[in-house]
């Protein structure tokens, strides 16, 4: 058989493993958790993983194959999440796409920076989870930029001369944003009349509402979830407390679920304006409120930006390998996302703007946008 022969019948062999190599998924996985006090945040998380991967897939999925999403319960436990991450690892795959909460994160980035796989965080704030390592990223703002933001907000444009800072004393998210709050606000020569703590899970308010009554402060950084937080301001009106309310970006309009009209006036921050006029975020509200139109749609932003950036890391790569592609996720630079445009700087933090919103009228209301 001569060379042309035996070539010929080695590339007739060679078809069926090329055409399964083909058809052959590229999985990712997708931390989440389905229960708990964050859980709501979380479920939207996974429903904008769901839909963000059906629309890669609508479009040709990646390097010409079709993406699987594995969905892992962390059953709303940091060491869950860890476990999570270890399975992910097993599965195969190429990135992983949360969890939601920073206490969680902190546990499964070091599973997956020592297995070179690239980690994309939605919602996970805390500084210190990218610092992990270089294969540790995130597309939303960090708890430095974001408390530093909130603190200029209310020293700047609010006038606020003195406040009080109320963290969650058993979440580090919490803890983290507070710290950085007080820091700048006193940088800004204000005054922090007292920093208080309360336990997660806790449901009466009164005796840390009273001091705060007491030292009269013209606002209250309270840098906790919505349940909770909704809570504390409704007990606080009903207790004459007059200060303005200012949150974190775990703030939305659920927060009238739990405090009802009280929370009238009070300001957060975010990631996105859901009437902003970019192409691709115009096309993003389309696409969501046609299937999820009981759902707040501001929230599902995150999510889809972290399956669109690993998307567009990996055409830049071209390849599957993890650590090509987490060479390109770190070079990037003006990703065009839902949330905004998103650069990667050296830590794997994303260089992007905080949006300032007021509740007002049952509804979260645009105020200003805030640049690093």
């Amino acid at each position: 058989m001569n060379l042309r022969i035996r070539l010929i019948a080695l590339a007739i062999l060679l078809l069926p493993i090329a055409a399964a190599a083909a058809d052959e998924k590229v999985k990712i996985a997708v931390i989440f958790g389905d229960a708990g006090y964050t859980s709501t945040g979380i479920q939207r998380d996974l429903l904008s993983a769901r839909l963000a991967v059906e629309q890669l897939n609508h479009q040709g999925g990646i390097l010409g194959r079709q993406v699987e999403l594995i969905e892992l319960d962390n059953k709303n436990t940091p060491l869950g999440s860890k476990s999570a991450a270890q399975m992910a690892v097993q599965a195969g795959v190429i990135a992983v796409l949360g969890p939601f909460s920073s206490s969680h994160s902190l546990l499964a980035a070091p599973v997956l920076q020592d297995s070179g796989i690239p980690m994309i965080l939605a919602r996970s704030t805390n500084p210190g989870v990218t610092k992990i390592g270089d294969y540790i990223f995130r597309v939303c703002s960090t708890d430095s930029f974001q408390g530093e933001a909130l603190a200029e907000f209310a020293a700047d444009d609010l006038k606020a001369k003195t406040a009080i800072v109320l963290t969650c004393t058993s979440e580090k998210y919490s803890i983290g944003l507070g710290q950085i709050f007080v820091e700048r606000f006193k940088e800004k020569g204000r005054k922090i009349l007292w920093e208080g703590g309360y336990l997660h899970n806790s449901t009466d308010f009164n005796q840390t509402l009273e001091k705060v009554k007491d030292l009269q402060p013209e606002l209250v950084f309270l840098p906790d979830y919505d349940n909770a937080s909704g809570f504390i301001i409704k007990q606080a009106r009903k207790m004459g407390v007059s200060a303005v309310f200012i949150g974190p970006d775990a703030w939305s309009d659920s927060l009238y679920k739990y405090g009802g009209d009280a929370v009238e006036g009070s300001y957060y921050s975010g990631d996105w304006y859901i009437n902003s006029q970019s192409r691709i975020s115009l096309e993003f509200v389309k696409l969501y409120d046609r299937e999820y139109k009981s759902e707040e749609i501001i929230s599902f932003g995150l999510m889809h930006d972290a399956v669109f950036l690993l998307a567009d890391a990996v055409k830049r790569a071209n390849s599957l390998a993890p650590s090509l592609i987490r060479d390109a996720m770190a070079k990037t630079k003006d990703f065009h996302g839902v949330t905004g445009d998103i650069s990667i700087d050296s830590n794997g933090d994303p260089l992007k703007p905080v949006v300032i919103f007021k509740f007002e009228k049952g509804m979260s209301v645009y105020v200003k946008t805030i640049y690093p």
